[in-house]
């Protein structure tokens, strides 16, 4: 006869006792094998009493039987990390991904010698209300704790962010916002955090790269990966992330970053570096983001996640060439006229006229034609589908719950002017 135990098999004849003890022992067949074996063999089953979370410790008599569920427990649940070393310049960047973090849509650190910089991306489960702009938070922050320091003063804790913290962060947005797709309205927040500072190599430029390669690593479906990189003239040469004693002599001081096949964005300062010098830092700078964006282009292929294509919510096509056969020609007279209050009035009188007519189209609804552009109808989605059938709905339009009123939040659709403003640039 054979007794079960979580996938092992264990004959009738070995004893298998629970003892009340807060250590687990070994058995005697244990102790006859080498010490570096016993020593893996009994941590392996410390491990094991912890994800099965058991109050009372066995005692086996042979050692397969606790390698094996061991394993099994051990394969199915431990997360899976994973890491790439990236040439950047005349070094390596190590990228890693999987073991800090997990709960984010994703997370990565960025290693460049000594200097760590975590990056999160998370992003709200509900769309928030349609605008005209992506909801986009950034925050960087350099704490005390990477160089191995605490605040000298009375407040021990980090406070508000600094200015050149906040620069970062402005230099990290400034990339990202332009691949992010129209109609995602997500909110999606950019965590960065600097873990470990040597004070050799820089933390701003692996900021840029590591919320570039968190993005793309998580659901939020942008179109690009966006690296940045720092290039610095010492002397006749263009070195790339130069080291802060090697920026101490350098004559260009020049941040770059972009996709693999446009740059997005410079800021920088020169010491009256010629145009063609200029030229030629932008083209070594581009040269690397476009290397480090193919190598970060198949480690997400190896450990991304797949992207929310779904939630991007777009008015129809036909609505477009709609809203511009009815006012084209007149937008563009309205837009000409150089005193404001005048154009103001002909832009409410324009926006009126093509409501009324969108109204008889059916793309507005018409209990929302008094509030201009309060919405348009998103024929793709459908409002009652979460609904109960069997909600009392009440004529205001909140939902009666004994002593509580609640309101249904539905999705408000894209505004009018939006498309008008959209129009008006096309003209233009």
């Amino acid at each position: 006869m054979l007794l079960s135990f979580s996938g092992a098999v264990i004959p009738q004849s070995t004893s298998l006792r629970c003892v009340k003890t807060t250590t687990p022992s070994l058995s005697s067949a244990c102790r006859q094998l080498p010490k570096d074996r016993r020593e893996h063999l009994y941590r392996g089953f410390l491990w094991y009493q912890g994800l099965r979370r058991r109050r009372t410790s066995l005692r086996f008599s042979s050692a397969a039987d606790v390698i094996r569920p061991v394993e099994e427990e051990c394969s199915s649940s431990w997360p899976q990390k994973y890491s790439v070393k990236i040439p950047v310049g005349d070094r390596y960047i190590l990228v890693e991904t999987g073991q800090i973090g997990r709960q984010a849509s994703a997370s990565v650190t960025v290693t460049d010698g000594e200097t760590v910089v975590y990056t999160s991306v998370c992003l709200d489960e509900v769309p928030s209300e349609p605008s005209d702009f992506f909801p986009l938070a950034v925050f960087y922050q350099e704490r005390l704790s990477a160089a191995g320091r605490t605040s000298g003063g009375f407040f021990k804790r980090e406070g508000r962010p600094k200015d050149h913290e906040v620069l970062i962060c402005r230099l990290i947005d400034r990339p990202l916002r332009p691949t992010m797709p129209k109609g995602f309205y997500h909110e999606t927040q950019i965590l960065s955090w600097v873990f470990s500072y040597d004070g050799i190599h820089s933390p701003d430029c692996l900021a840029i790269t590591a919320a570039g390669i968190a993005v793309a690593l998580s659901e939020v479906p942008n179109t690009k990966i966006v690296t940045g990189v720092r290039v610095g003239l010492v002397g006749d040469k263009f070195v790339v992330n130069p080291t802060t004693k090697e920026m101490e002599s350098s004559e260009l001081d020049l941040i770059l970053a972009g996709t693999d096949s446009a740059i997005l964005m410079i800021e920088g300062y020169c010491n009256f570096v010629t145009e063609e010098k200029l030229l030629q830092a932008i083209e070594i700078g581009h040269v690397a983001v476009r290397n480090i964006c193919l190598e970060v282009e198949t480690f997400v292929k190896k450990c991304g996640k797949p992207k929310m294509l779904d939630a991007i919510k777009m008015p129809p096509s036909e609505l477009y060439k709609h809203v511009e056969d009815i006012s084209q020609y007149e937008l563009v007279k309205a837009l000409q006229i150089r005193r404001k209050i005048p154009r103001r009035k002909a832009l409410s009188a324009l926006e009126e006229k093509v409501i009324c007519i969108l109204t008889e189209s059916g793309y507005v609804l018409k209990d929302r034609v008094p509030g201009i552009a309060e919405g348009l109808i998103d024929n793709c989605d459908d409002k009652n589908e979460d609904e109960d059938e069997d909600e009392e709905v009440v004529l205001d339009g909140e939902v009666d719950e004994g002593d509580v009123h609640i309101k249904p939040n539905t999705w408000k659709p894209l505004p009018l002017v939006r498309l008008i403003c959209l129009i008006s640039l096309s003209v233009k």
